[in-house]
């Protein structure tokens, strides 16, 4: 039917052309192909940008990166005011390089109660949406903050019982601190699917013993592990010679009272807790950044917790000792619902780190707006600002808009993740968008506040910048928190080839063929996918080749959420898939950290 309409096309152009053959008709059909795209060439060659700053561009810049100004912007429908009292209080929380006043910060904020730990088990989202308001000088104390609620805690209400939910909520007036011991020395960012931490059931003392049996079974990196009482560890349970495979396990790990330590610059105010016999709790080398969030190495050596630590909400010990699964619907193993602890924990980094960055670029953008350039003194023309240079202005418009659509995308994914907690349900392509989130979120993070420091020059280099090493390396940290991002986009390729995840994604494709860059994303992908098809097993040595695969469907997804988004309509926002395709929409994919 198609050839015939063709045919019938054909012979019509004939008829009103006066062709003589079906040949000229394809010859000329081609020269006008041609010769539309050599004047769609030339028409693109003499365009000028000139960086101009369409309405909600220049809105966008323009806006204070205070905690209400943030949650007001967000202009989504969804309520941010439970979460307003902590932002702010994290917010202006005095700056500090001392890790322990910035744990005694920490204490003082969860014990006023200012976000409760029930709020967790009634309205997940309000945690992920307090992130958007990180914006300040002090994103240590935002790390202490996520870990203490959403790893901590949020495990525990997670997968803890309702009476092990209550024991939590009653013990956040303490202020006491808590860790999550996840990550190994070994393993890395692939703890959990590999570790080797043991927990092995004492009938007879109706305990679990937990050890570190290697080197690299250490729990590694581990941020706020020299000021926490309590953890959340992770180790593999074993019944007899029966494992069951990796649990969670909540239980004191310090006792309140400590000595005063000395940090690296000084003594400070908090008391460091004392660990318990089996534990032991080491610091890690100095950092670069985040000097006043503590990172720990903490071993175990027959460390006994009673039978009633093991997080059981979804399988522990009948009164015989024997261990009875309870995965919820639609759930195969334990391993899936420890995983799918660390979806917040990306949703969270890729939003904080996100808003991070564009407060450090409205801040330089300000400054542009209010630095004079050098004119004659006899000039008449009208004074210039470094706001003016037109380099200066593509730069800081571009970078915005495109944190922006990708902010879009990760709040999108953020209120997906808030349903899928209350419904316990993780699907494949949950999992897909929030490794997608990491690692475009944190990694153009990365690659803003780079170009923010080169359009600024020598401004760059002075404090109240805001660009130097503690307060713009966040994004850098972010990069390798909660899985690196280059496991992130491998997981994207595996899920793929693994059929969790569609190879083809055509409802997607339909949606963003209409625009140019859901063009451009979609042919890329198709294009690195045949390849990676036709290379076989050969394709698991060309890392860019699976990089662009991961990134190109990232791309394909967040066009998608940002054409549907009110965002979209925003007078003069039609153009900022542009800025979007300048400089994010690029192939091979960079190496962003």
């Amino acid at each position: 039917m198609i050839l015939a309409q063709v045919a019938s096309g054909v012979d019509a152009i004939k008829v009103a052309t006066g062709a003589s053959s079906d040949c000229q008709v394809y010859t000329g059909i081609a020269v006008a192909l041609v010769l539309i795209w050599l004047m769609n060439a030339v028409v693109n060659s003499l365009h000028v940008d000139g960086g101009k700053l369409d309405a909600a561009a220049k809105a966008l810049l323009e806006r204070s990166s205070t905690v209400s100004a943030t949650f007001a912007a967000q202009d989504d429908g969804l309520d941010y005011s439970v979460g307003t009292t902590i932002a702010t209080a994290l917010e202006n929380a005095p700056m500090t390089l001392e890790e322990g006043d910035c744990a005694a910060q920490m204490k003082s904020i969860l014990a006023q109660g200012l976000l409760q730990y029930s709020t967790l088990v009634d309205s997940p989202q309000i945690l992920l949406r307090v992130s958007p308001a990180c914006a300040n000088r002090n994103p240590a104390l935002w790390t202490r903050f996520t870990v203490q609620y959403n790893l901590y805690a949020g495990s525990i209400v997670a997968l803890g019982t309702d009476e092990q939910r209550q024991k939590l909520i009653d013990s956040q007036s303490s202020g006491a601190l808590g860790c999550f011991a996840f990550t190994e020395k070994a393993a890395g960012v692939m703890s959990g699917a590999a570790m080797e931490a043991t927990a092995r059931y004492d009938a007879k003392a109706d305990e679990f013993v937990i050890d570190s049996p290697t080197k690299g079974s250490a729990k590694n990196w581990i941020s706020q592990g020299m000021y926490a009482e309590n953890a959340v560890i992770l180790a593999e349970l074993f019944i007899g010679d029966t494992s069951y495979g990796p649990h969670l396990f909540w239980s004191p790990i310090a006792t309140p009272a400590g000595t005063k330590s000395k940090s690296r610059t000084g003594s400070n105010t908090a008391l460091r807790p004392v660990p318990l016999k089996g534990v032991t709790v080491e610091s890690l080398p100095a950092k670069n950044a985040l000097v006043s969030l503590d990172n720990a190495a903490i071993t175990f050596d027959n460390f006994r917790v009673p039978a009633s630590a093991l997080l059981s909400r979804f399988g522990g010990l009948d009164d015989s000792g024997n261990y009875v699964p309870n995965l919820p619907k639609g759930c195969s193993r334990m391993l899936d619902l420890l995983i799918s602890r660390l979806l917040t924990g990306r949703i969270v980094l890729a939003e904080a780190t996100l808003s991070y960055s564009l407060s450090r670029l409205r801040r330089n953008w300000a400054y542009c707006q209010q630095r004079t350039l050098w004119k004659h003194p006899k000039s008449s023309k009208p004074q210039k600002t470094m706001a003016d240079m037109p380099l200066v202005r593509a730069t800081f418009r571009d970078y915005a808009v495109t944190v922006d659509i990708i902010s879009t995308f990760v709040a999108h994914t953020r209120e997906r993740v808030a349903q899928a907690i209350l419904n316990q349900v993780f699907t494949n392509d949950l999992i897909e968008a929030t490794c997608m989130c990491k690692f475009l979120g944190t990694g153009f993070g990365v690659d803003a506040m780079s170009a923010c420091r080169k359009a600024m020059g020598a401004r760059a280099l002075q404090a109240d910048s805001w660009l130097g090493g503690e307060e713009s390396f966040m994004p850098n940290a972010t990069c390798a928190a909660e899985g690196d991002n280059t496991i992130m986009e491998l997981k994207i390729v595996q899920d793929i080839v693994r059929g969790r995840t569609s190879k083809v994604p055509l409802g997607l494709m339909w949606r963003i063929c209409g625009d140019t860059r859901g063009r451009s994303a979609t042919t890329a992908y198709l294009t690195f996918f045949a390849r990676a098809m036709l290379l076989g097993k050969k394709a698991l040595q060309d890392g860019q080749l699976l990089k662009d695969i991961a990134n190109a469907r990232a791309h394909m997804r967040v066009i998608d959420v940002w054409l549907q988004s009110k965002k979209s309509t925003l007078p003069g926002a039609g153009r900022w898939l542009s800025s979007y395709d300048d400089v994010i929409l690029n192939f091979p994919t960079r190496l962003q950290a």
